[in-house]
């Protein structure tokens, strides 16, 4: 109880929306519509048969079988053949070559928790692995800055990325400053990349503890 009030003390200092955080249930739907009441509730328990019961949704397009709808792609990043082999998902998968970069079409994600999961593959490579960053966005569409996660082990088959998990931060902000939109920035890092990337899932904020 003590640290619940050190924690809304803390977060009454930040403004009026630190004070609707500890505010009593009835504050609940105001709060929601500020912090991303309109994000997915639900989704499915897609990781489980490696552990992960989370419930996850597929970011839009998260799966590339639109091509590259939705999608920024630079630097020879490109939709292709080839799908992860565990699910009966689709036929495309992303390709991921040194000096790329891909950019996920804006996905509603809220800030108390988020965690994204997705397949890779880097059989045969020599880079250093594949680095994820979410870039947030604002009421206005304008880039209110970026979140830096993990960077994805190279060289292996396909397989389930780890689930990438961020609180704190940078985060802490986004209530603040209404964000409920983002995007996922994957990058490979160093020279001989073969990364493909297939199915990328978040898990709905409001699923966290």
């Amino acid at each position: 109880m003590a640290k619940y009030f050190v924690r809304c003390w803390r977060l009454a200092a930040l403004g009026l929306v630190g004070l609707a955080l500890c505010a009593p249930a009835a504050n609940a739907g105001l709060l929601g519509s500020l912090i991303g009441g309109n994000c997915p509730t639900s989704g499915t328990k897609v990781f489980a048969p490696w552990g992960d019961y989370n419930l996850y949704y597929l970011a839009p397009n998260g799966g590339l079988e639109s091509g590259s709808t939705g999608w920024s792609l630079s630097g020879g990043a490109s939709v292709g053949s080839g799908n992860q082999p565990f699910l009966a998902s689709g036929s495309h998968s992303l390709y991921l070559p040194s000096g790329s970069k891909a950019v996920s079409p804006v996905t509603c994600i809220g800030p108390q928790q988020l965690s994204i999961r997705m397949f890779g593959s880097d059989r045969s490579g020599t880079d250093s692995g594949v680095h994820v960053r979410v870039l947030w966005y604002g009421l206005l569409n304008q880039l209110l800055g970026s979140t830096d996660y993990d960077t994805f082990t190279p060289g292996g088959p396909w397989a389930p990325s780890s689930s990438v998990s961020s609180k704190g931060g940078f985060n802490l902000l986004l209530p603040l400053l209404g964000s409920t939109s983002a995007r996922i920035q994957l990058t490979p890092l160093g020279s001989g990349s073969n990364w493909r990337v297939d199915d990328v899932y978040v898990d709905p904020w409001a699923n966290s503890d």
